[in-house]
């Protein structure tokens, strides 16, 4: 993928292509991705689809957020769009609850859907800043194409097991809380163009860089690496092709807002 001229990318602090890097910690640096000492099911598969994750980075539209140069329609798509899939994915906390093994499960459910009701539709207020539209005017009734794939999938893994939905649902967290991080955090500072923390658009940024997201997302991946721990080599295969279409869907979904899909 290619980035708008405006704003120039940092490398990742690594000597690889993993975008993981040698003796540094996810709380020194956050650029890292998977620290070399990290182990667990979840840090294997970071590393082995690292080059996803770098995807999802450089896609033009992610990088039109950092400069601010993103077209206000795309903006406007994906919010419409985005507000959508979390509809969708809070029915897949559902579904955990419907595979929960016990009351703890399921209490971790009804909080992670609580967040989203009350919490997530902060950072679409932000962009809805940005555009100069209130948050109800960005709405849409219909699912874009790569949106409705990226949903069927999330859904279908709920019909499975507990260990394949939560594999399905980690890359959305996963992908945004790290590359909030890594921009805002890591390199916006030493970026050509990048966006100043009055822009609109920081809001975005600051939602999903902050502290308490990272800690949202150290549980979600601490409690995959346990199901997976937990899980056969069938079991484990399967959460790992959930994991691995949920990173490719996440950078369709940059895709479709980019290009306005539609049907």
């Amino acid at each position: 993928m290619t980035t708008p001229a405006a704003i120039t990318l940092n490398p990742a602090p690594t000597g690889t292509s993993t975008g993981t890097s040698t003796g540094t910690a996810p709380g020194e640096d956050p650029r890292v991705l998977v620290a070399d000492d990290e182990t667990g099911f979840s840090a294997e598969l970071g590393r082995r689809y690292a080059h996803l994750f770098d995807e999802f980075y450089d896609h033009p539209f992610l990088a039109g957020l950092r400069d601010g140069s993103v077209a206000p329609a795309a903006v406007r798509r994906y919010v419409g769009q985005d507000h959508q899939y979390l509809t969708a994915y809070l029915r897949c906390y559902g579904l955990g609850m419907t595979l929960a093994p016990d009351r703890t499960w399921a209490a971790w459910f009804h909080d992670k859907a609580a967040f989203l009701l009350d919490d997530e539709s902060h950072a679409h207020h932000a962009m809805c800043d940005f555009l100069g539209v209130s948050y109800a005017e960005a709405q849409t009734n219909r699912l874009a194409p790569s949106a409705q794939a990226y949903v069927d999938h999330m859904l279908a893994a709920g019909r499975d097991s507990l260990g394949v939905l939560l594999a399905s649902l980690l890359p959305c967290p996963w992908t945004y809380i790290w590359s909030a991080r890594r921009f805002w955090l890591g390199e916006r500072a030493t970026t050509d163009g990048a966006i100043a923390p009055e822009h609109p658009l920081a809001g975005w940024w600051e939602f999903y860089a902050d502290e308490a997201t990272g800690t949202v997302l150290t549980d979600q991946r601490a409690r995959l690496d346990a199901l997976a721990a937990d899980a056969g080599a069938s079991e484990r295969r399967r959460m790992e092709l959930a994991f691995e279409l949920s990173c490719r869907h996440e950078i369709r979904f940059w895709q479709m807002a980019h290009t306005l899909e539609t049907w």
